[in-house]
């Protein structure tokens, strides 16, 4: 045989055994299976294309007991691929479901372009699951709960779910920061909400999430089937998903599956008694319009008081609802050109913990203040004003024991706090200083404007014009003088990465209290906004509040 006969030969038995071989399926193991007890892989399937599949690895086992139920899962910005959220879904799956997720695998968001998964396509995927759980030589024969599908999508995909929720087949939806508010999108709309046959639950990440407000409303709107809300305080529109086993929001999902799939009647506490114990930075509350009951842990009413000046103060009160005729107090003040957003997260887990919060903006304490009053009639002083003027409205809330109250305050709110409590040491039962600034009164003259020490009219320092109000008594003050005038407990909370509350400011503070809790977050800069660091400091707040007051 000749060298070109040989080559030919070679050719063309690869070529034969190029098209008997069988294209292999891609598949990947993430966070090493999930932590349940079924270890999971995510998966190609060649008979459902442009799709993942997220599994037990050993169906039969995971199936020996009780079949499996199926989660078809529209990704954010209705985009055809679930990297973002394979970690939430392979918990789920390890946990003993089998999970569909729209588009095709990647292993890297930039491996391929992404295109727009179309709404029918998770009908198809129910389509598929059904099929497959009939075909004998399927690996899915047999495994499968065809009467226990649910449907769940983030942002985007939200709207993909809810889009096919009145499909009969779906046992119940979820929304992951998603909602609809008064908007459209990807053909669903809340007209769709009238629609629902089965519950539905909403999952959101606090006021920062872009979807929460829709979230609001379509919950308010929905009075035909069981409803839950469940809202991660700090978390934002791209939730904790992408923590190693897919964050809290895995778990606060798999708790609504486990519920509503496969009848825990443990996991229903979580929405049906907001039991929370494992969802630090979490409020739930549920409704069933069908029977007139709810949970609601707490309730809110706008609340206005006149300060000492005669401003009219902007506050939202929470109220536990939990049938005691007098509840603690927390009064929360916020920082330098901030709002009552910056303590609302605080305010709401004390509340669903039975401790009422008053929250509001400061007089001329920012420039989207909803206070009447200009800031350059502002100080550190006034605010403390401010705080008296309502610890005197306090007294006159019947529901109120204000022999119980306690006072925290934010970055310049600290201060303010620190201020307040040491002009009247009897009104708090403890103080919670958090990320305090207590170096405000040196930094004044050092970094602020010169001309604004004087100013009548107002310079702008960091957004917010001040004048020489700000500054008159400031200069020279020393705040740690007047501590020790409070004799209650305190606690300080501030992160190793904050610059402000940092130095030895925290040690003067705690040698001026004769001594007070420390407690130290790590890795948490000025105003947590990490929403991990921020939940730890919660924690902290709340166990102290709560020790201190209850």
């Amino acid at each position: 045989m000749n060298i070109r006969r040989f080559i030919l030969a070679l050719m063309l038995v690869y070529s034969f055994a190029s098209l008997d071989a069988k294209p292999q399926l891609r598949k990947k193991i993430v966070d090493e299976g999930g932590s349940g007890p079924y270890k999971a892989e995510a998966r190609e399937e060649k008979t459902f294309a442009d799709a993942v599949v997220y599994k037990p690895m050993d169906l039969k086992a995971a199936a020996a007991d009780s079949k499996l139920p199926v989660l078809v899962f529209a990704n954010g910005g209705c985009n055809d691929t679930s990297l973002p959220h394979e970690r939430m879904l392979t918990e789920v799956a390890s946990r003993g479901y089998i999970v569909i997720a729209l588009g095709s695998m990647q292993f890297d968001i930039n491996d391929r372009p992404l295109k727009k998964s179309p709404n029918e396509q998770m009908a198809a995927a129910m389509d598929w699951i059904i099929a497959q759980n009939s075909l004998k030589k399927s690996e899915y024969y047999g495994c499968v709960a065809t009467d226990k599908i649910s449907v769940a999508g983030q942002s985007c995909g939200g709207a993909q779910a809810l889009f096919n929720s009145t499909d009969p087949r779906v046992k119940t939806t979820v929304m992951v920061n998603s909602g609809m508010g008064d908007f459209e999108m990807s053909g669903a709309s809340a007209e769709l909400l009238d629609q629902l046959h089965a519950p539905i639950l909403y999952m959101e990440g606090g006021v920062s999430d872009v979807a929460y407000a829709n979230g609001v409303k379509d919950y308010a709107k929905i009075n035909n089937v069981f409803a839950a809300f469940a809202n991660h305080l700090t978390a934002g529109h791209v939730g904790d998903f992408g923590d190693i086993y897919g964050g809290s929001f895995a778990q606060m999902l798999t708790a609504w599956l486990d519920w509503q799939l496969k009848g825990d009647k443990e996991q229903a506490k979580v929405f049906t008694e907001s039991k929370l114990d494992k969802y630090p930075g979490w409020t739930t509350k549920a409704k069933d319009p069908n029977t007139g009951w709810s949970n609601v842990p707490f309730y809110t009413m706008e609340v206005h008081v006149d300060n000492y000046k005669g401003n009219n103060i902007f506050g939202r009160l929470y109220i536990p609802n939990d049938g005691a005729a007098k509840k603690p107090l927390a009064i929360m003040a916020h920082g330098f050109n901030s709002s009552y957003h910056e303590v609302e997260a605080y305010a709401e887990t004390l509340a669903q913990e039975g401790v009422a919060s008053y929250i509001f903006d400061f007089a001329g304490g920012a420039v989207t203040s909803r206070s009447e009053g200009n800031s350059i009639d502002m100080s550190v002083f006034t605010e403390a004003d401010d705080i008296a003027a309502i610890v005197d409205a306090a007294k006159q809330w019947h529901f109120i024991d204000t022999d119980r109250m306690t006072l925290m305050g934010c970055s310049q709110g600290g201060l303010v706090a620190a201020i307040a409590s040491s002009q009247m040491p009897d009104a708090f039962k403890s103080v919670v200083l958090v990320y305090p600034a207590f170096s405000i009164a040196e930094h004044a003259v050092t970094l602020h404007p010169k001309e604004a020490i004087t100013s009548e009219t107002g310079v702008p320092v960091m957004g917010l014009p001040l004048s020489h109000v700000y500054y008159d008594k400031l200069i020279g003050y020393d705040v740690f003088k007047e501590m020790p005038k409070y004799k209650g407990e305190v606690m300080i909370v501030y992160g190793d990465k904050d610059p402000i509350a940092a130095g030895d400011y925290i040690q003067r503070a705690e040698k001026a209290y004769g001594g007070c809790e420390i407690n130290v977050v790590p890795d948490g800069a000025h105003g947590f906004p990490e929403s991990h660091t921020h939940v730890l400091a919660n924690k902290h707040i709340v166990d102290f509040i709560i020790r201190t007051l209850k």
